[in-house]
């Protein structure tokens, strides 16, 4: 009975797009609900790495690129980070605009990922309105 049930799956292409339709908005909901509930718990930059954007809970290592200070977890993120310029920026959530993330206002969530916002301003609005949302 179970390989029947797979095999109908498996071979009904509009069957399977529905259920990976459905996983993909059970991730997004799981994940706009992590930030929705988060608190604007401030990380100093010292305590990031920018490139796995994440507290790694160790000492990170500091790269001075362009005047400019980063900070990452491992030799490997060092050097993805100079390597790679698109590393060193990211998207305000809120207002969409192109930050760096050496002069960003990092937030901390739950989960040990982090969120780069232009100010803080800019991060309390955003998740006042994610908790609005919900």
């Amino acid at each position: 009975m179970e390989n029947k049930a797979r095999i109908a799956v498996n071979s009904n292409p509009v069957r399977r797009r529905v259920l990976m339709t459905m996983l993909v908005v059970i991730a997004a909901w799981a994940s706009f609900c992590s930030y929705a509930n988060a608190e604007v718990k401030t990380v100093d930059s010292k305590d990031v790495c920018m490139v796995a954007n994440r507290v790694p809970g160790s000492p990170t290592i500091e790269v001075l690129i362009d005047r400019r200070t980063y900070y990452v977890c491992c030799k490997n993120c060092e050097a993805r980070i100079k390597k790679d310029p698109a590393l060193r920026y990211t998207k305000d959530p809120l207002s969409r605009k192109k930050i760096n993330k050496a002069e960003a206002f990092i937030v901390a969530l739950d989960d040990g990922s982090i969120a780069y916002f232009e100010s803080r301003e800019s991060a309390e609005e955003y998740f006042a309105g994610m908790k609005k949302a919900l």
